[in-house]
């Protein structure tokens, strides 16, 4: 079995929860030393499957990843939304939320969003709020602003309570414009009532 084929059958086994955690064991050692080389993102994906939380501190290490932004963006995905631990990780979230140059195709830029809304879902920061409440409304001036915007507003609606499905659309009585407005009011009005205490 070559190794492309033993990673495409571990990742298969990573989502059947078939993997040994002496394998696991395994899999971190190759991350540790740095001989996952073009493997890296799915062998970071199935220890986070497969191993879970126990693994944070080595999945944490790669929020910040300049190397490969799409490992960055697993990082969160996988601290904010699976294990639920991203409120410890809030500094980095705010750096990868400032859009770094390194983060060519938004894709740890695109996921710290979706993460901050996680984050904020499960407790209040006014940093994180106020940093995705500015993405909202003032976008950062490039091209794909509406795509971002809109994911602003979806983890805007993360953060004020709502549920994952409840926070993709607007209620059947309300445009996605007016929808919207009324989260970024709400949202604001948080920050403000936050700052008076």
């Amino acid at each position: 079995m070559t190794r492309d084929e033993y990673v495409r059958e571990l990742i298969a086994r990573a989502k059947d929860g078939a993997i040994p955690q002496s394998e696991v064991k395994e899999i971190t050692q190759v991350i540790s030393q740095g001989a996952a080389g073009h493997d890296l993102y799915r062998l970071l994906y199935a220890v986070a499957r497969a191993g879970g939380p126990a693994y944070e501190n080595l999945v944490a290490g790669y929020l910040i990843y300049p190397q490969n932004p799409e490992v960055s963006a697993l990082a969160v995905q996988v601290l904010t939304g699976h294990w639920r631990v991203g409120a410890k990780y809030q500094r980095q979230i705010l750096e990868l939320l400032g859009s770094p140059d390194w983060d060519i195709s938004d894709d740890a830029f695109l996921a710290a969003i979706s993460g901050a809304g996680e984050i904020l879902h499960d407790g209040f920061d006014a940093e994180l709020l106020h940093s995705l409440l500015n993405l909202a409304e003032e976008g950062r001036g490039e091209y794909d602003d509406d795509l971002m915007q809109r994911l602003a507003v979806e983890a805007i609606a993360r953060a004020l309570g709502l549920s994952q499905a409840e926070s993709m659309k607007p209620p059947a009585n309300m445009t996605r414009l007016e929808w919207s407005r009324r989260l970024l009011r709400t949202a604001r009005d948080r920050l403000e009532s936050a700052s008076q205490t």
